[in-house]
């Protein structure tokens, strides 16, 4: 685990970052680039609602990654 990570805040300068925040950050760009490599395979035309379906993908991999890399 990361000794940085034991913190609250990430520090990045002189400005404190909430950590869920950079997880959460992290999470919604793993999700884009998950939906951008199915949009170029052509699976999301057999997805119903494809905001929806993103809005899921981006809220479970902020929580894989919150818990991979909790504090």
């Amino acid at each position: 685990m990361l000794p940085s990570l034991h913190n609250a805040e990430i520090a990045i300068g002189d400005f404190l970052f909430p950590w869920g925040m950079i997880i959460s950050a992290l999470g919604f760009l793993l999700a884009f680039f998950v939906v951008q490599l199915l949009e170029r395979l052509g699976v999301t035309r057999n997805i119903w609602h494809l905001p929806l379906f993103f809005v899921a993908l981006s809220v479970f991999f902020g929580c894989l990654l919150g818990l991979i890399f909790a504090p």
